[in-house]
């Protein structure tokens, strides 16, 4: 009987090979002493996506590609549907690991036992395209970066979790969601329990400085609107656990001319 994975590894892919590649290479550089299964979920048909995955996934991989409109939520989902192992982590397919994670991450006594963690990570910006380059990068430490606030603004990306496969039964990412859906997950799942620090370099999170130029055709007043709303979603999903906190979210939304009181949010 086949071993089932200890981590399995949800990577949602849109025709981006390249990347994937780098993602994929990080993950198989780890040395680790368990099974690790990648699932790689792709919403559209590409064969430079089929090309990497033919060439750096192994039988205990899984690549599908999946029908419906394009986005990360629903491949996400199918990922989870499918996956085996006892934690889950995802990873983007334009993100990688740091060598050795997922080693010096099994060796954590929380892990051991079963408990979802939180991790360190590094920001890289880098410009994409024919002059490619990596500009920068530097390492977040995420120490004490969880806790209630989580009910008011995004705290830490959800590559820098490892969640027990159990504690996830039940929930789904948002399909609907402009936005936020990686929050509106993760707050599903501080509601069940909280995660812990460990002190273990993670995701190398890879921003693209060509991105933002992309945008300037968007004013930030259209940029905030859209923002305001989603944020407002959020929060009517959520409850906030505390009256302050209900004070701090009308205070936000305030603060960008929707008038909400603290008994809305």
């Amino acid at each position: 009987m086949a071993e089932l994975p200890f981590f399995s590894v949800i990577v949602p892919t849109h025709k981006r090979a390249s990347l994937l590649r780098r993602c994929l290479g990080s993950i198989k550089a780890q040395a680790v002493d368990v099974a690790v299964e990648i699932l790689v979920i792709s919403d559209a048909t590409d064969a430079d996506t089929d090309a990497a995955c033919a060439e750096l996934l192994t039988g205990a991989d899984l690549y599908a590609r999946r029908n419906g409109a394009p986005g990360p939520s629903a491949s996400r989902n199918l990922g989870l549907s499918l996956a085996k192992g006892h934690y889950i982590i995802f990873l983007d397919d334009d993100d990688a690991w740091h060598d050795g994670f997922l080693a010096a991450l099994l060796a954590q006594p929380a892990v051991r036992q079963g408990l979802p963690v939180y991790f360190n990570c590094s920001i890289v910006n880098e410009r994409r395209g024919d002059d490619a380059a990596l500009l920068s990068e530097g390492g977040a430490d995420l120490a004490g970066r969880l806790d209630d606030g989580i009910y008011l603004k995004n705290q830490i990306p959800v590559c820098c979790f490892a969640f027990p496969r159990a504690l996830l039964a039940g929930l789904a990412f948002d399909t609907h969601m402009r936005a936020y859906e990686d929050w509106d997950f993760m707050l599903a799942v501080y509601s069940r329990q909280q995660a812990s620090h460990v002190p273990v370099m993670g995701a190398r999170i890879f921003k693209d400085s060509g991105a933002e130029s992309e945008r300037r055709g968007v004013s930030q007043q259209s940029h905030d609107y859209n923002a305001v709303f989603d944020y407002l979603y959020v929060y009517r999903r959520h409850a906030a656990p505390t009256p302050d906190l209900s004070q701090q979210r009308a205070a936000l939304l305030n603060s960008f001319s929707l008038p909400v009181t603290p008994d809305m949010v």
